[in-house]
């Protein structure tokens, strides 16, 4: 600008389209001083401030990637404690039908032996009664035989008699019986 000030007071007007080499010269070297301050007030600290933004931006992504892979190892740790996890249950739940299963088993043999117990109790019962029975019958049909015996011979027989005439009686109506 001093260069067009200086200068226009000496010169006429100056044609546009033709290179003015002085004010050229002058333009190139107040760039150049003003790139050398440039240079030193302000690049240097920007590329200092470049280089720590660039060490931070590596520094995260570092421990981005180390927190990724903490992240993978404890994903595969809690996996792996999962399925050992769901393992044991599997066993537990297999333990305890097989438990089941026995308990089930157990309960169905107690069941059975006390029901055949049952059985044998009622059977030896009804055995008991059915000789109780008989002997019953049996008496019955000796006072009947000596009751008929002595109306039909009319006169009183003495037990032996009775049971004399009862066994008689007795093998022969075994005898009728084994032939029909």
């Amino acid at each position: 600008m001093f260069a067009a000030v200086l200068f226009a007071a000496d010169h006429a007007p100056a044609n546009p389209l033709q290179p003015d080499y002085v004010t050229m010269g002058v333009t190139l070297v107040v760039f150049l001083l003003l790139l050398g301050i440039l240079y030193v007030a302000a690049w240097k600290p920007i590329l200092k401030g470049l280089a720590a933004r660039e060490g931070a931006i590596l520094a995260a992504r570092d421990e981005a990637l180390r927190v990724k892979k903490e992240a993978e190892e404890l994903r595969t740790k809690l996996n792996a404690e999962l399925a050992a996890a769901s393992d044991r249950i599997r066993a537990m739940m297999d333990e305890a039908r097989r438990d089941a299963d026995a308990l089930k088993a157990s309960e169905k043999a107690v069941g059975v032996k006390d029901a055949q117990d049952e059985r044998d109790r009622a059977k030896r019962e009804i055995e008991t009664a059915k000789e109780q029975a008989l002997q019953e019958i049996q008496q019955t049909a000796v006072q009947l035989a000596s009751l008929m015996s002595s109306k039909a011979v009319g006169r009183s027989l003495g037990d032996d008699d009775h049971r004399r005439l009862v066994a008689e009686s007795l093998s022969e109506l075994k005898n009728t019986v084994t032939r029909a």
